[in-house]
């Protein structure tokens, strides 16, 4: 009776145990999938074709970036190699794939109301199909042409210039030029956010109505595309004419499980990049959320490891008793086995010794 009390309370023991690492490795889990679906802006390929579409980044050396014109002809020849590829958009009017090319500088800007320095993003192409602020007021800039002459401000841009938030249609001068506010978006907000967003007000404008802002060319270059096999997307855009130390991201793979299991081995070195690229905020977050993702991934890993291994000593525990009886039954199987060999054998043995003894 003793033993079996002290198996119960070894088993009470186990189980909960069990119960407290099984549920600190799915809290874990639960806090990477937050952490991944919180990043908008590595899930660009997954809105606009699923499974089946790539999302990357290429992020050109200092002193190496492209000019903006020269995306026309890099879009000549991603049109090239999608059809030879015999990729083609569902209908006419439909589009098979979008880049967005862009750059930051620090921009003077004024209202009637007030003046201050802002930071700046000169794009071309379809940027807020990437990046997608929680919008405050108005909408995105799109690269239709229908944009140009317009900005849009983030919510420390409208209130440092006009003191409120619902601000789209007013103007506003930026760099000596007279923009319309279309929209306004809200500022990243939290310890890691403040630290890379930063806290000088941002605007966004396209490329076609800042011509003399981009003349240093683009320092970001960003795609989604199909991906009908495993790495088409990424050989397509590693054969592009980019300059020599360009660093390629995947973001539409790059925190899936099989990554960041890959990366685990790699973490001593991540972010350490021989070339002189300078990533932009939004990269330098998800590099952060990449190294927070498979912090992640191995606490869960290992914590589940424990809860397997404790869940086998806990069967063990639990069935002794049983094993033990099991172990009995097989013993006196073969005991009684043993004995009914031993019978047989010594009646084969007084069979063939009977004629002699006649």
């Amino acid at each position: 009776m003793e033993n079996v009390t002290r198996l119960r309370r070894a088993g009470a023991v186990c189980a909960a145990v069990f119960l407290l690492l099984a549920g600190a490795a799915g809290i874990l889990t639960a806090a990477r999938v937050r952490l991944v679906r919180s990043l908008t802006d590595q899930q660009a390929a997954q809105r606009w074709g699923g499974e089946g579409s790539a999302q990357l980044s290429c992020f050109f050396p200092e002193g190496e970036y492209p000019s903006f014109d020269s995306f026309y002809e890099t879009a000549r020849t991603v049109d090239v190699a999608l059809t030879e590829a015999s990729l083609s958009a569902a209908s006419p009017n439909a589009r098979l794939w979008y880049f967005a090319a862009s750059t930051e500088t620090s921009l003077y800007a004024s209202t009637s109301r007030a003046s201050c320095t802002l930071q700046t993003t000169v794009f071309r192409g379809d940027f807020f199909y990437v990046h997608q602020p929680a919008l405050v007021s108005g909408g995105y800039l799109s690269s239709d042409g229908v944009n140009a002459g317009y900005v849009f401000l983030d919510d420390n841009a409208a209130w440092r210039l006009f003191g409120a938030t619902d601000v789209a249609g007013m103007p506003v001068t930026v760099d000596g030029a007279e923009y319309i506010v279309c929209g306004v978006g809200r500022a990243l907000h939290d310890s890691v956010r403040d630290a890379l967003y930063g806290e000088t007000p941002r605007a966004w404008i396209l490329s076609d109505s800042a011509a003399g802002m981009t003349a240093g060319g683009a320092a970001v270059f960003e795609i989604v595309l199909p991906d009908p096999i495993d790495g088409f997307a990424a050989d397509l855009v590693g054969k592009l004419p980019f300059p020599d130390g360009t660093v390629t991201v995947e973001n539409s793979s790059r925190f899936t499980f099989s990554s960041l299991f890959g990366g685990l081995a790699e973490r001593e070195t991540l972010g350490v990049r021989a070339s002189p690229v300078t990533f932009p905020w939004w990269e330098n977050l998800a590099r952060v959320a990449e190294y927070r993702a498979g912090t992640y991934l191995l606490l869960s890993l290992l914590l589940l490891a424990a809860a397997a291994l404790l869940l086998l000593v806990w069967i063990v525990i639990l069935y002794r008793p049983f094993l033990a009886l099991l172990a009995r039954v097989l013993r006196g199987a073969r005991d009684r086995f043993d004995a009914l060999r031993d019978r047989r054998l010594r009646a084969r043995q007084k069979k063939t010794s009977a004629p002699s003894d006649e």
